[in-house]
């Protein structure tokens, strides 16, 4: 049986009737393929190789936006992958997950592209990558991001790659000012001026934004050390002068590169509590609306003052990226 035609793994399978004849195939052992079920027709001209369904329905939405950005994309060789869906493309979480991929064609395209949400903008190489189709830079991905669904939704973006490294603070800033004068580039403005690169999730990212004003602002994950120096471990926020830790439940939690056992949680919390530190724990649905999440933390400030403990702990503080 004739292999697949070779593309880059980055394509996910994704390739085109054109590379398969190049590499071999005829017209109709590629039908055959398709009707037997070995690919699947994506749309004409783009096939991708039968692959396995991610189990988590929020994994499987996010493989079937990558495939239908790079089919999209494939099929229209003057477009790009953009907005969320380059985000997924980058790897990156996301705030919301449309159900079409977003792609953007120059200002004068004429048509439209099947099956995505059609955009029309400038797009300078410097904006592009190419990684076995054509996606919007992370810089112009959280721009875009903020411009289509806010402040929120580029902020979970932007404190992404920053915490991966994947760019920096003024490359960010460098995005925002060459959109300059767009529609909606303000939300994306707004996003970058308070991206954090120590933000581990979007519930984190989350959490900071919609508390932003309305409770003193916190610490991001500090080393927690009992008064003995030994480490507890690593949390979510600290407001250090109310001897108060959050924590965000929207994740695996780690220490260190151990993912903890929920046994293990327990245990650090009971360790935290014991030095004198009172712990809050939140999940998604606290954040809508805030005011609950508000008046527990205040609860919890309030507690901690009340304790009136010498203070048998220490905290050494991360620094936010600039």
């Amino acid at each position: 049986m004739r292999p697949l035609p070779a593309v880059d793994p980055y394509r996910l399978g994704v390739f085109t009737s054109a590379e398969a004849l190049a590499s071999g195939w005829t017209p109709k052992a590629l039908h055959h393929a398709a009707a037997t079920g070995r690919v699947v027709r994506l749309r004409p001209g783009v096939y991708v190789a039968d692959r396995p369904v991610p189990e988590s329905p929020h994994e499987s939405a996010r493989d079937s936006m990558r495939i239908s950005a790079i089919a999209a994309v494939l099929a229209n060789p003057t477009s790009m992958a953009s907005h969320t869906a380059a985000a997924v493309l980058h790897e990156l979480p996301v705030w919301f997950l449309p159900e079409r991929p977003c792609v953007t064609v120059p200002p004068g395209y004429v048509g439209d592209v099947e099956g995505a949400h059609l955009h029309r903008a400038r797009m300078p190489a410097t904006h592009q990558t190419l990684r076995g189709a054509s996606v919007s830079s992370i810089e112009r991905t959280v721009v875009d991001v903020g411009r289509e669904h806010g402040v929120l939704s580029a902020l979970v973006v932007a404190d992404a790659a920053l915490h991966r490294s994947l760019t920096s603070v003024d490359a960010l800033r460098a995005g925002v000012r060459a959109c300059r004068g767009w529609p909606g580039v303000r939300s994306a403005r707004e996003a970058v001026d308070l991206a954090d690169g120590r933000a581990e999730s979007p519930l984190e990212t989350a959490s900071r934004y919609k508390l932003r004003g309305q409770v003193p602002p916190p610490e991001l994950q500090p080393l927690i050390f009992d008064a003995a120096g030994l480490f507890l471990g690593r949390c979510d926020f600290l407001w250090e002068d109310l001897g108060v830790v959050g924590e965000a439940d929207g994740m695996d939690k780690y220490d260190g590169t151990k993912p903890l056992s929920l046994r293990e949680e327990k245990i650090r919390q009971e360790d935290l509590e014991n030095c004198g530190l009172v712990v809050v724990r939140w999940g998604p649905a606290d954040l809508n609306p805030i005011e609950g999440l508000v008046a527990r933390l205040e609860a919890g400030y309030a507690r901690a003052q009340r304790r009136r403990e010498p203070r048998r702990w220490t905290a050494s503080l991360m620094r936010r990226a600039s």
